[in-house]
């Protein structure tokens, strides 16, 4: 009995045998995925990529075009406008494409190799050194480079046109000016270049939301008379009196009081709540601020800790709350939605991965249950973050 086979299944053969270089099955796994489904974008952008592989060029010409037509504004089809650019040797314009699919999208290995080809034909060679690395780290190989045509090649032919004699073909075309050499670049450049090359894998959200975090409780340490087990207990610390938060019934009588909800984010009762609040903060907010980007991710860590106070304020009018286990929670439920989200691309690591992430939410909550926490706080800060994740995670997955 025939086993069915659909497109996508396809297409991820098709990808797996692009990145092991097999180009020629990799493109015929990708025709048959068309076939089946004329609208799978995923087909299309094969197509173009193992065609530009292999230099027939009207073939990805008309892949690239296919891909743009069913997704356009997405980061498949920004990848298919870096790969027109790129036939046509117009490489800033190939540059700019990519880096829109990279915000879009920022975990896809071909696209961070294709970056470096462009960098690399600008002739700015550390940038492009630094991109092919993070496109090996992503897909496990150095080979991806060889995907593209030799630096400075010489094509006859693109698209069916004739070439001119005398006249420099789309792949010809005059080398564009890149940036001027290292020694002849001021100070303030270099400092620039090595500043972002130091902290290009560095989680600085993490370790400034830490940072501040440390910091008011040794404030609120100096006014609590370091008493570091009941630090929020001594009635004259002002940090604690004006920025622990209140319940709803309280903000009804004072509006003002509102602002509560993100004070309390940044205090802590003692310094056990936190080492625990920190310690998790550090586990689970490095390699979440690496999969969404500093700018989300300090969006989803404050925007998770204001729900999680609203929640806790809501839910518990007249009690108080403090800490920031609402916002961490909230990142923890990012990190879970991004897995369960590429759980088909990242194979069976991902499942493994999620099977620890609910095991962890479920001996968290079972802990609540039993500690005198904000437990509306955490609820709400992870249903907060499992939204805001699933909104800011790249746009390639969300549109699957």
């Amino acid at each position: 009995m025939e086993q069915k086979v659909d497109a996508r299944s396809l297409i991820d053969k098709g990808d797996e045998l692009l990145k092991e270089l097999r180009v020629n099955e990799a493109a015929a796994e990708y025709a048959r995925a068309a076939q089946l489904d004329p609208s799978a974008v995923g087909a299309h952008l094969g197509l173009a990529e193992a065609n530009l592989a292999l230099g027939q060029y009207n073939v990805a010409q008309m892949a690239c075009q296919a891909t743009q037509r069913l997704a356009p504004n997405t980061a498949d089809a920004a990848i298919a406008q870096a790969i027109e650019a790129t036939m046509a040797n117009r490489f800033d314009a190939a540059l700019a494409a990519i880096d829109r699919a990279i915000e879009l999208d920022p975990p896809r290995a071909y696209a961070h190799a294709l970056r470096g080809y462009a960098l690399r034909q600008l002739r700015q060679s550390y940038d492009a050194s630094l991109a092919e690395s993070k496109a090996a780290r992503m897909s496990g190989t150095h080979d991806l480079p060889k995907l593209f045509p030799p630096v400075n090649p010489v094509v006859p032919e693109v698209f069916g046109s004739v070439p001119i004699p005398g006249q420099p073909t789309p792949m010809q075309a005059a080398p564009q000016a890149g940036p001027r050499p290292w020694q002849d670049r001021t100070n303030m450049e270099r400092a620039r270049v090595r500043a972002r090359f130091l902290t290009r894998n560095v989680p600085i959200v993490t370790f400034a939301l830490m940072a501040i975090n440390i910091a008011v409780y040794l404030v609120c340490l100096v006014f609590s008379n370091f008493d570091l087990l009941q630090t929020a207990a001594h009635p004259d610390n002002p940090l604690y009196n004006y920025g622990i938060q209140y319940g709803l019934k309280f903000i009804e009588q004072d509006p003002t009081l509102v602002y509560r909800i993100f004070t309390a984010m940044f205090l802590h009762e003692s310094i056990i709540h936190l080492g625990f609040n920190m310690l998790s903060l550090y586990f689970v907010g490095i390699i979440t601020e690496q999969i969404f980007g500093r700018g989300r991710f300090l969006a989803i860590y404050l925007l998770s800790g204001i729900i999680a106070g609203v929640a806790q304020a809501v839910l518990d009018p007249t009690g108080g709350a403090l800490g920031a286990s609402g916002a961490i929670f909230g990142i923890f439920g990012a990190f879970g939605v991004f897995f369960l989200l590429y759980r088909r691309v990242l194979g069976p690591a991902a499942n493994a991965v999620i099977g620890q992430w609910f095991f962890w939410l479920i001996l968290n909550f079972v802990i609540s249950f039993g500690a005198p926490v904000a437990l509306y706080a955490h609820v709400g800060g992870l249903f907060a973050g499992l939204a805001l994740g699933a909104l800011l995670v790249p746009g390639q997955v969300r549109r699957r």
